[in-house]
């Protein structure tokens, strides 16, 4: 089956924030055809760690990249789909690339209902 559609999910403040529904959606996303990639800015040497992790949370996934060049990966690969956290990892992505922005205390103002 050729699969079509690339989606890149963050780990931190993202899968490691909603497991339950990444499992789910990553597991579905794949048996639809897309090719799921997981982008962490973790240290380098870290890959079997977040493999651990990954698997304890029970994610699906093709190709799981540590870097910190996150934009520049997602350009090189045509990944077409970013869930992050981060805005300094999607603002230089063009609008070809949907993104969609995780909330968190550190970037929504809950009681002010606005993003920081």
């Amino acid at each position: 089956m050729e699969r079509k559609t690339k989606i890149a999910v963050d780990l931190d403040g993202t899968i490691s924030e909603y497991p339950e529904f990444f499992k789910l959606f990553t597991k579905a996303m794949s048996q639809a055809g897309c090719r799921i990639y997981i982008l962490t800015d973790r240290p380098p040497g870290t890959e079997e760690m977040v493999a651990e992790q990954l698997q304890s949370y029970g994610i699906t996934y093709d190709v799981m990249k540590i870097t910190s060049e996150k934009s520049d990966y997602i350009l090189k690969e045509g990944i077409g789909v970013l869930f992050d956290d981060v805005d300094q990892y999607f603002l230089d992505l063009p609008a070809e690339v949907a993104v969609f922005k995780i909330r968190q205390k550190y970037n929504f103002d809950f009681a002010k209902k606005k993003w920081i």
